[in-house]
């Protein structure tokens, strides 16, 4: 009787402790701009528990267009956030309190989207091409094309804004935009649906920082040992979508809403293995486009500007990522 009561005892204890360490996770909530595979170690990262297993309650919350993610973390509505870099580059060239801590994805993962019968970039000229937001990535990359192909802006193609890759894809199919900038898995649907990839912006060699993970100097400051753990639990993201494939297409067929095998077979290569970096620093060199691009108005902006590589690093010093190759930009 006595085994039994001290077996209950010990089992009422077990529960109490696990429910006082429920009650006492940090809730937070993280936005992302876009419905892509660049947010796969993101979303694995939740659905594995590793947010939980770091004492957090995590919240996610899908905002099309880095623009507006910009204002839902100034106004506190977010924590953190994936988006855009020229978006936050902007923001805070105008005195907006962001800085980029995190990112796996140092290249322009994109492709020109159009109907069959555009033939080349020439046949765009007077017509209307679509990005998901204003100041975004997709409209950053229409501004390096724009100046490659010689176009001027306003005068030789309009550029229309959708809100998000589903939408954008929807106006290239129904003929509302002429062209869209799209990333995978969009752009892949997109193949299927009879659509033709007029230009894969990839091939253009740049180092350009995609979709880093974003906060505000202030929560940072405040909230460091929050934000700590959250990268802990995003490095373990990274580590499961490259050691375990088929939870990391099972967790992309899911949050990116991909029925179709060949293409989730596709998108994982992309993001799951050709270019996921890592151990997620922040790369000063993919900024240096974008502030090239911005003229006037980044006049004098050095990339550390707009980085804190500080966090990636503790993480690092601590022996977090092990094995991981080293890579300190």
């Amino acid at each position: 009787m006595a085994l039994k009561s001290a077996s209950l005892l010990l089992a009422a204890l077990a529960l109490a402790l696990l429910c006082a360490r429920s009650a006492a996770a940090e809730r937070i909530r993280i936005a992302y701009s876009a419905i892509s595979g660049v947010q796969l170690p993101l979303w694995i990262a939740k659905e594995s528990g590793s947010f939980k297993r770091q004492g957090l309650d995590v919240d996610f919350l899908y905002i099309g267009g880095g623009s507006v993610v910009v204002q839902a973390m100034l106004g506190g509505e977010v924590q953190l956030a994936r988006a855009s870099a020229p978006g936050i580059v902007q923001a805070a060239l105008h005195g907006a309190d962001l800085v980029m801590i995190a990112n796996t994805v140092n290249t322009l993962v994109y492709s020109v989207m159009t109907r069959p019968d555009v033939k080349s970039p020439e046949d765009l000229r007077g017509k209307t091409l679509g990005v998901t937001r204003l100041g975004g990535g997709t409209d950053y990359v229409v501004t390096l094309l724009l100046k490659k192909w010689n176009f001027q802006r306003g005068r030789d193609v309009k550029v229309f804004q959708t809100g998000g890759m589903p939408q954008l894809l929807s106006a290239v199919q129904t003929g509302v935009v002429a062209a869209g900038v799209i990333s995978p898995p969009s752009n892949l649907q997109g193949l299927k649906l009879g659509l033709k990839e007029l230009v894969d912006v990839s091939d253009l060699g740049l180092n350009f920082v995609n979709s880093p993970l974003n906060a505000t100097r202030s929560y940072i400051k405040n909230n460091r040992a929050v934000v700590l753990r959250t990268l802990r639990a995003y490095v373990e993201g990274i580590r499961q979508v490259r050691s375990d494939k088929a939870a990391a297409l099972k967790v992309l067929a899911k949050y990116a809403r991909i029925e179709d095998p060949e293409i989730l077979e596709e998108v994982y290569k992309i993001y799951g293995v050709k270019h996921l970096e890592r151990i997620p620093y922040v790369n000063p060199a993919g900024l240096e486009e974008i502030l090239a691009s911005l003229g006037k108005e980044a006049a004098g902006a050095k990339p550390a500007d707009f980085i804190d590589n500080s966090l990636v690093r503790e993480l690092e010093q601590e022996g977090y990522f092990h094995a991981d190759a080293k890579r300190v930009p």
